[in-house]
């Protein structure tokens, strides 16, 4: 049965698989890593490690992604000989299991047993020398793994890549939260690395529209998700998901299945509002009943903010119809209630838009808070 909110293939493009042909707000950084990889292949940057660090969900990954797919298409344009391999490295528990799991990619029948794990990597190096060939290796989460070992992984890599310098070109890429070059215990190895102009910083609410609006057109059927949903979805990224575009694109892909499952044409806010509940509980009805007993003009204001909202096909409600349904904005108490209830999670309040958002739970959780 055809879908009435998802494309064929649309589930895919919302995976934390999937690459996207456009990176928006990453371009820039994507081009620089391109340069600079491309820079140490033909020699005119002197071989190190790219670092790059910052939050969770800022698109470090998927950006490195891309930059290495411009990468393999250049060097295929120009007969460069180039491995590539992304390992993420929160699956090894030590040395000789990270440097199994390279030689594995690149050699899958050689024996699991019988080296240790400096010998497995002259291996990887004697198995690059024979065919000729260059090495990017990208290192995902290397920063936990630093942490979580006690390594002279990256000390026993880089003394190995010296010994095979002239014949090999390693070139690395260690992508962390954490800024690696602190978790690396030998203070000579840190001259080793090589950090791009560009940082990878949370997502503003504006970002993550773009980000979602990409999305939509590649994953959902047509007028299934309003322009105005993919704002409200870029707000409660920035606030709840601090700048994450996977917490953004898990929000609607959880958004249009709840569209999805109830047979509807479209997403709605209370879709939106039951993801957001699903994902992260940021206030509950029995949390609500607290904020009551604290102030009972609360429970007004909010009785009356429910009947807007009900009778509101729109995620935004502008300060002016909230005028004209009796809530007085400019009253300096209901604008403290107001800035009280967005604290708490239920609300959206953008004066500088002169509007809000019910968020936080479904409408149908949200009653229970007057049973």
């Amino acid at each position: 049965m055809k879908s009435l909110i998802f494309k064929k293939d649309g589930l895919h493009r919302l995976s934390a698989s999937y690459i996207p042909e456009r990176l928006p707000s990453r371009e820039e950084h994507q081009l620089e890593i391109f340069n600079t990889v491309i820079g140490f292949l033909e020699g005119r940057l002197p071989l190190k490690a790219i670092v790059l660090n910052g939050p969770s969900g800022s698109g470090k990954t998927v950006t490195v992604k891309k930059a290495s797919e411009q990468v393999l298409k250049y060097c295929g344009q120009r007969n460069i000989k180039l491995e590539y391999r992304h390992l993420n490295t929160r699956f090894a528990s030590s040395d000789f299991t990270l440097s199994q799991m390279i030689a594995l990619s690149l050699m899958p029948n050689i024996p699991g047993r019988g080296y240790s794990s400096r010998e497995l990597l002259f291996t990887v190096f004697d198995y690059l020398e024979k065919t000729g060939r260059s090495f990017l290796l990208v290192l995902d989460d290397f920063d936990s793994f630093l942490s979580g070992v006690r390594s002279r992984f990256f000390t026993d890599l880089l003394k190995i890549s010296e010994e095979y310098e002239e014949r090999v070109k390693l070139i690395l890429i260690l992508i962390g939260i954490d800024d690696v070059s602190s978790k690396v215990k030998d203070s000579w190895a840190t001259s080793f690395f090589w950090r791009i102009g560009r940082i990878f910083k949370p997502y503003s609410a504006e970002e993550i529209s773009v980000i979602l609006k990409d999305r939509v057109e590649l994953s959902f059927n047509e007028n299934t998700v309003d322009d105005s949903l993919i704002y409200l979805m870029g707000r409660l990224t920035e606030r709840f998901g601090y700048g994450s575009a996977r917490y953004g694109i898990e929000l609607l892909l959880a958004s249009g299945l709840n569209a999805s499952y109830e047979g509807s044409a479209r997403v709605s806010s209370e879709h939106v509002r039951e993801a957001q509940y699903r994902i992260e509980s940021v206030i509950s009805p029995a949390d609500l009943k607290t904020v009551f007993s604290q102030d009972p003009g609360m429970r007004r204001l909010v009785e009356m903010l429910i009947r807007i909202f009900e009778s509101c096909e729109e995620p935004f409600v502008g300060f002016k119809t909230l005028e004209e349904h009796g809530v007085r904005t400019r009253d300096s108490g209901v604008v403290e209630k107001l800035k009280r209830l967005h604290f708490e999670g239920l609300l959206d309040y953008n004066p500088s838009r002169r509007e809000i958002a019910l968020i936080g739970m479904p409408l149908r959780l949200l009653r229970q808070a007057f049973d």
